[in-house]
């Protein structure tokens, strides 16, 4: 929960974006405190309401930080899930609740706070000290007001110091932190067996009915996907709010043709090709995939209503006053791949996976049969850490999941033998014969340097459960609503 907090307490990164980028993505908790109307409410908190648009903002701004993350390239899908449009909802009823906290503990944020914050703002120094000019040209670029500039600030900030305020210091026990450091610094001797599955593959046999038992299994994996291409119409900028209406009566009213919108507004009407139900098959550039990829715009060009009745799409908001519109040109509905064309790739599938269960039961079977005297035939003694854990790589040969079963096994008498099964990843088993563990003394310089480092780790898990604590019990005293049947997806029209 406090996640989401800290993704927006960092109040200079959010400054950056709100003076570089268009105000339409900046959301903060400003938005939280201006109440709106009644309709479309999300979600109350005591007697402050959340509406959708709010939301929605929150959510796309999400989604497009993932996005610009991984390069452009997403499935929005796969991030537009129940689950994401509810934590996004989440995130925001927190932050309100964390609001109504500072001010409840008369959290005050000071003038001098706010023009120490604003002055420290990169977008608005020159020669690396503040200037009124830029600062001002910026506010005028993004229709704010000074006071209601600082007002944004004042919030923010409110909002970062609300957490401080909630959970104090916790002591934790330095015995505690001291085992803890003892654990994470535990060393284990092992000697491994590996039982590759290409050993084993060529012996598998795969029959007819297999594959054709298989293909009819799992008929949707074996689909064309479906694909659309599409007329296009959108607005690079933010609108205006007479443009906004324009632009969705004429789309929707004359819903045959995008040309009178394109004429009216100027705008051109582009083409794009292979637009799946999960994203754009094509290359585009981040502008049009934001417009394209959009889960609005996808959930809208795959509706009956735009395909079968080769209707305009609704104007679809993109971000606050940034809309886009668009039609079907050619539809190629999903198609069953035949047998023949994918019977080389079930073939393949299948005896993978035997030789994957083959060589899991083979390891098996040699942990269980294992006898100490043979401890010494299996290959030269290794020595992992717990910090092998997290690095990458960090022993030759053996893959996370090893070392991970190694440091699970319960120990009993020494040298045990435990086995790891195959994996898609790893295309292997194991055997690993355990023969000592090493746990340095608690004097030991190593556990010194990681104490202080496990005792601010404690401290700041307690701190966070405890202010979980606080949040849950305040919502309820609060008094939260959600709606979270008002975050679905609906269709175009």
């Amino acid at each position: 929960m406090f996640d989401s907090v800290r993704r927006h307490q960092r109040i200079l990164l959010g400054l950056i974006l709100l003076l570089i980028i268009p105000s339409f993505v900046v959301v903060g908790a400003w938005d939280l405190i201006a109440p709106g109307s009644d309709a479309n409410t999300v979600a109350s908190v005591g007697r402050q309401k959340i509406q959708k648009f709010e939301w929605e903002r929150s959510h796309q701004q999400r989604l497009d930080q993932i996005r610009q993350q991984l390069g452009g390239r997403i499935d929005p899908s796969l991030f537009d899930s129940p689950g994401s449009r509810l934590s996004t909802l989440n995130d925001l009823v927190t932050q309100q609740v964390l609001l109504q906290t500072a001010d409840a503990l008369r959290v005050r944020i000071s003038d001098d706070q706010i023009r120490k914050t604003i002055a420290s703002i990169p977008a608005v120094q020159k020669d690396g000290k503040f200037d009124m000019g830029l600062y001002q040209q910026a506010l005028k670029a993004q229709g704010l007001t000074p006071e209601g500039f600082e007002q944004r600030i004042r919030a923010d900030l409110a909002l970062e110091a609300a957490p401080a305020a909630i959970a104090a210091s916790e002591i934790v026990p330095r015995s505690v932190a001291r085992r803890l450091a003892q654990t994470a610094l535990e060393s284990r001797g092992i000697r491994v067996r590996k039982f590759a599955a290409s050993d084993v593959a060529s012996g598998i046999q795969i029959t007819e009915a297999e594959i054709s038992d298989f293909y009819k299994n799992n008929t949707k994996n074996f689909e064309t996907a479906e694909e659309v291409d599409i007329a296009l119409v959108a607005f690079p900028k933010p609108a205006s709010a007479d443009q906004v209406e324009q632009f969705s009566n004429m789309v929707y009213e004359q819903s045959d043709t995008l040309e009178p919108a394109s004429k009216k507004f100027g705008l051109p009407i582009q083409t794009v090709k292979s637009i799946r139900r999960d994203g754009v098959g094509e290359k585009l550039s981040p502008e049009l995939l934001r417009v394209v990829g959009h889960p609005k715009m996808l959930a809208a060009l795959f509706s009956a209503d735009v395909i079968a009745n080769k209707r305009n799409t609704e104007a679809v908001e993109i971000a606050p006053g940034m809309l886009a519109s668009a039609r079907v040109v050619a539809h190629r509905p999903a198609q069953a791949i035949a047998l023949e064309k994918v019977k080389p790739a079930i073939e393949k599938q299948l005896r993978e996976r035997k030789a994957l269960d083959k060589v899991s039961s083979l390891a098996q079977a040699a942990a269980k049969d294992f006898s100490p005297a043979a401890s010494a035939s299996l290959g030269t003694l290794k020595t992992v850490s717990r910090q092998d854990l997290q690095k990458q790589n960090a022993v030759a040969e053996l893959p996370a999941a090893v070392l991970s079963a190694v440091f699970s096994a319960e120990l009993g008498a020494l040298p045990m033998a435990i086995s790891v099964p195959a994996a898609s990843a790893t295309q292997a088993a194991w055997m690993v014969v355990i023969e000592s563990a090493q746990v340095p003394a608690a004097d030991s310089a190593q556990v010194k340097e990681l104490l202080a480092r496990e005792v601010q780790r404690l401290e700041q898990s307690a701190r966070q459960d405890m202010l979980d604590r606080w949040i849950t019990l305040h919502r309820d005293a609060i008094g939260v609503k959600t709606f979270p049947e008002k975050l679905a997806k609906s269709d175009s029209r």
